[in-house]
């Protein structure tokens, strides 16, 4: 064999070496950045427009109680939204005129939430009531009234209903609106049916907000639910108006994959945990009021067409981030997710609105045999929490609520677990989660206390960080 063949075949078999070595190394590189093919996203523009109908669901009220003889309820109905029904009976009611009766003192206030044979709509968190009016009853006329904030409303049934008070528990302040069309013979059966099975609660301030305290334990059916889970591709046609695909660029990073239509609109979705996060920068920071903002957020929200958005309600505002929380609810409670799989929180900054959300969500109850389980009252699980080294001053919020987990039955059924969740610090966790946390915190300290006798101040130090997280 000729030198110069034998060169030139050596040449091919060393090029073709390095050839699997670079492509070798460009696929281990995590921090890779490869254009993909998206011509299998149909890209649309238009949202489905009975979607809108649903924005006076999203913004019922969260809970009704109910006070007759000196004791105060919760309402609820399995397989039934008691907010919605309640709602129905007063579609035809009309307010006239609203008045401002101004920051009321502790007694008075104290006066109205023990009001005997009354009926309380509650709110999670603070209300605008001109987002109320529109959406709360059917043929509503145009009241001639400033906006103002609130998260209850006051009937009295035992006077004639002939009027709504709205209070903001958080500066105990009080309005009234004059009431006429009003009849209540659908409204106080509806009420006398349920409050056979109601649960016995009474409300004590943590906060500077209303909290309601179970006073028995309760049982409560846990829950199985078919999960509906949708690619990110889905999302990409919704919230990325371009003419065609291709002008959606689509490059991984990582775990995640980046999208990006144009300057304006960028998509992030982690195929680990299911999160997306979508960002705006041409869309215009609402103006001119709560009620706008809130109307603003559900658009942001129905852009996403999620199967399940007739279980999905307003449940916190945050104004220093600008932002509004909505979460899934199942029999009146709203449901927990470590991955916030069943929540959408829309936000708006002076350049952009941001949607975070997961490409998982729950679709529709499924038969289940499981037992009902049984909470304890409200106040044992505090005790409980003092006990474990926590300052009930720390807690913000304490709600009952379901645990989303995972089926190991089925991956496409997800069970549903009653439970408490307390708020502290901010965040949300199951009262267990809590418990296991400071006991985990003390185990810790105990142990380098005993390895390093010299250092008690230290491990004393590190219990007490550890018992107030």
């Amino acid at each position: 064999m000729k030198l110069s063949n034998w060169i030139l075949r050596v040449s091919l078999i060393a090029m073709v070496i390095l050839s699997f070595v670079f492509t070798s190394l460009i696929w281990r590189n995590p921090s890779r950045q490869e254009r993909r093919n998206t011509s299998n996203v149909q890209v649309t523009t238009e949202n489905d427009p009975n979607v809108k109908k649903l924005e006076g669901t999203v913004y019922l009220p969260n809970q009704v109680y109910y006070t007759h003889g000196g004791q105060k309820q919760l309402l609820m109905e399995a397989n039934a939204n008691m907010s919605r029904q309640v709602r129905q009976t007063m579609a035809d009611w009309h307010m006239t005129k609203i008045k401002t009766i101004g920051k009321v003192s502790s007694t008075n206030y104290d006066n109205y939430l023990q009001q005997d044979d009354s009926l309380q709509l509650i709110y999670q968190d603070v209300m605008s009531f001109k987002q109320f009016e529109q959406w709360y009853f059917n043929k509503q006329p145009k009241l001639k009234a400033s906006d103002f904030h609130f998260n209850r409303i006051l009937l009295n049934l035992e006077t004639g209903a002939n009027r709504l008070t709205f209070i903001n528990d958080a500066t105990r302040t009080v309005y009234e609106a004059k009431l006429t069309n009003v009849t209540t013979g659908q409204l106080e059966n509806l009420v006398k049916r349920r409050s056979t099975k109601a649960f016995p609660i009474e409300e004590k301030r943590l906060s500077g907000n209303e909290v309601a305290f179970f006073t028995q334990p309760i049982k409560l059916q846990p829950y199985a639910y078919l999960m509906d889970q949708q690619s990110a591709n889905y999302y990409v046609s919704l919230l990325m108006p371009s003419k065609t695909a291709s002008n959606v660029d689509a490059r991984e990073i990582g775990d995640s994959t980046l999208y990006t239509a144009g300057s304006t609109r960028r998509m992030t979705a982690d195929s680990t945990t299911g999160a997306i996060e979508f960002e705006n920068y041409a869309a215009a920071f609402p103006n001119n009021g709560l009620a706008n903002f809130f109307h603003a957020t559900f658009k942001g929200l129905s852009a996403l067409q999620m199967t399940n958005l007739s279980s999905m309600r307003y449940f916190q505002y945050d104004a220093s981030r600008g932002s509004v929380i909505y979460k899934t609810y199942a029999q009146g409670f709203p449901i927990f997710n470590a991955d916030q799989k069943g929540d959408v929180t829309v936000r708006y900054t002076q350049t952009s609105e941001e949607i975070n959300f997961s490409n998982t969500n729950l679709t529709v109850p499924i038969p289940t045999n499981q037992p009902a389980q049984t909470l304890p009252a409200t106040a044992t699980v505090v005790n409980q929490l003092v006990a474990a080294g926590y300052h009930a001053s720390q807690i913000t919020d304490i709600l009952v609520g379901y645990q989303w987990a995972g089926s190991s039955n089925d991956q496409q059924v997800v069970d549903l677990q009653p439970t408490y969740y307390v708020e502290m610090k901010g965040e949300y966790r199951d009262y267990q989660s809590w418990l296991n946390h400071s006991s985990a915190s003390s185990s810790s300290a105990a142990s380098s206390q005993t390895a390093t006798p010299s250092n008690d101040a230290t491990a004393g130090s590190s219990s007490d960080s550890g018992a107030s997280q």
